[in-house]
This record gives C-alpha cells, sequence and structure tokens, in this order.
C-alpha cells in the first residue's frame, strides 16, 4: 500500500503507446482517450508480463498514476487532507477525511485502499481486512491490496488464507518486493518442510 501523493486534478490518465512509425493511419476520426478501466486492464497486462524488475517498475508508476484518478476534485482534495493529517500523525482525522472519501464515493477503489493502511497503523487488522476486500471487489487486480492482504492475514495468523493471496500477487506482480520470499515462508508454514 504505498503511499504517495496523487497526481494533481486533470493529469491525464496514461494512454496505450503511438502507433509504430511506418503503421498506415487510423483516418480522420478523433481517438478517443482510453477509459481508467481499459487503462489498468492494459497495464495489468504488461505488469503480469514485465521481462524483469526494472520494466515493472515503470508499470507500477504508470498504474499508481491510473489508481489516484478520481472521478472528482473534492475526492482528491479529501483524499490529499487525509494524507497531510496522516503524515502528522493525526491518525484519527486522517480516519474522518477517509470516511468522508468512501461514503461520498463508495466505487473508488483507493479510498479504502488508503483507510485500510491506517486501520493497519492503528492495528485494526479486521477493519483493514474488510477495506482490503473491498479494494480487491472492485479492481481484482490492484496489487497493493494484495500485498496489503498478505500482511494482514499473516499479522492475524491466517497462513493458509495468505499463502494463497500471495500466490495471487505474484501471478499479478511477478517482481513485488518480497513475495517471493514470502511465498517460500508461507509454504513451508503451511505444507511443513519436506523430509
Amino acid at each position: 500500500m504505498a503511499q504517495q501523493s496523487p497526481p494533481p486534478p486533470g493529469a491525464s490518465l496514461p494512454t496505450a503507446p503511438p502507433a509504430a512509425a511506418g503503421a498506415p493511419p487510423r483516418g480522420r476520426e478523433a481517438v478517443k482517450p482510453e477509459s481508467k478501466d481499459d487503462a489498468l486492464k492494459r497495464l495489468y497486462g504488461e505488469l503480469a508480463t514485465a521481462p524483469d524488475a526494472t520494466a515493472a517498475d515503470k508499470v507500477v508508476r504508470q498504474i499508481e498514476l491510473v489508481w489516484a484518478q478520481s472521478a472528482s476534485p473534492t475526492a482528491t482534495l479529501l483524499l490529499n487532507r487525509a494524507l497531510k493529517a496522516a503524515g502528522e500523525k493525526n491518525y484519527d482525522l486522517s480516519l474522518q477525511f477517509l470516511d468522508t472519501v468512501t461514503e461520498l464515493f463508495p466505487d473508488w477503489s483507493e479510498g479504502f485502499n488508503r483507510r485500510a493502511y491506517l486501520y493497519v497503523v492503528k492495528l485494526e487488522y479486521g477493519r483493514a481486512l474488510g477495506d482490503l476486500r473491498r479494494v480487491l471487489a472492485l479492481d481484482p487486480g490492484n496489487f497493493r491490496a494484495l500485498e496489503g492482504l498478505v500482511q494482514v492475514l499473516r499479522t492475524m495468523g491466517q497462513d493458509k488464507a495468505a499463502l494463497d493471496v500471495v500466490r495471487t500477487l505474484i501471478k499479478a506482480h511477478p517482481y513485488s518486493p518480497g513475495a517471493q520470499d514470502m511465498l517460500k515462508e508461507l509454504e513451508e508454514a503451511v505444507d511443513g518442510r519436506g523430509i
């Protein structure tokens, strides 16, 4: 659950790469900008098949820009205030802002993801678990939510469930930092060591 500030309102979504040089022109019709869902679908595919960690990191940065895009300047303003309050360790105020974000914008997964992070900081793992599941219901490819879910499940002693999630995480983001080590640890904890 990376904690970066969202881009300024009005920032554009990453778009598909332009046509290769020498490709036939598309005609005179206007090319529609890529929707948020289409951008995520494309970028998640690129991340899952990234050839190395450097390429994966570039895709991750583009995905994080898309996640930060809200449908409303109000959502962005509230999220920025929540992040500022959290940065000042005023977690209760930050949670108030994030509660408002999730109530007003229940289809924007980023509000739930940021709130889940604060619940982890406050050691409220049950609430974090609920928010992470909500993020994944809205955005099944959200690898930050998968990373958070693995950590919460491990903390709650649910290694079998954490193992299932880390396997899903590695399919979504093969270069997720520490995921391969977590996979080995969880496999040993759940399946035991070979004799």
